[in-house]
């Protein structure tokens, strides 16, 4: 399966999104957060399966807006893979509109859960391309889940990794700042 994945920034594929999902032969595209409207102009037009989660600075409504089937803690079942879900990122600021959780309430999300083969998310699991400082600190119930789950895949944007982590256990990392296509 190939997966067109979008995170963080205006996706720079030569071409608008519609017309690459053709020309590239992606099976579906996936959003991990961090994007809006005008980032994903025309992906309303792709006739492949998209599928997403909410970044921390989302307006938490542009997913069904543009008919991208919302992850958050739930699955869909494309082909012969499970894909779901997990949006924001731990709460690194007391107010704002932000897409913003708690270690404690990522605890309670995370057990929700389903078990997928591909999981996407905004915010890494903890030790895995996250970072120290606060807005960048991953979320510890998922790399937990991570460990007892054993996806097949996760994705993820957010962070920036300098040495981006490419697996942990069985699971393979892809982790996504704009676009990339990844083969599953």
């Amino acid at each position: 399966m190939r997966v067109l994945a979008m995170a963080d920034t205006t996706p720079d594929l030569g071409r608008p999104i519609a017309e690459f999902v053709v020309r590239e032969r992606i099976d579906v595209v996936i959003t991990a957060g961090d994007l809006s409207r005008y980032k994903l102009a025309g992906i309303e037009k792709v006739t492949v399966p998209t599928v997403g989660v909410y970044g921390n600075h989302c307006d938490g409504r542009y997913l069904a807006q543009l008919g991208i089937t919302d992850l958050h803690l739930t699955s869909r079942r494309i082909g012969d893979l499970t894909f779901g879900g997990l949006q924001g990122c731990v709460r690194y600021k007391k107010r704002g509109a932000d897409i913003l959780y708690t270690q404690a309430e990522y605890d309670s999300m995370v057990a929700q859960l389903p078990a997928v083969d591909v999981l996407v998310t905004h915010c890494p699991p903890r030790g895995i391309n996250d970072h120290d400082d606060p807005a960048h600190v991953g979320i510890a119930a998922l790399r937990l889940w991570v460990d007892r789950q054993k996806p097949k895949v996760l994705i993820h944007g957010h962070t920036y990794p300098e040495r981006p982590v490419t697996a942990c256990g069985p699971t393979r990392i892809e982790y996504v700042f704009g676009a990339r296509v990844i083969t599953i």
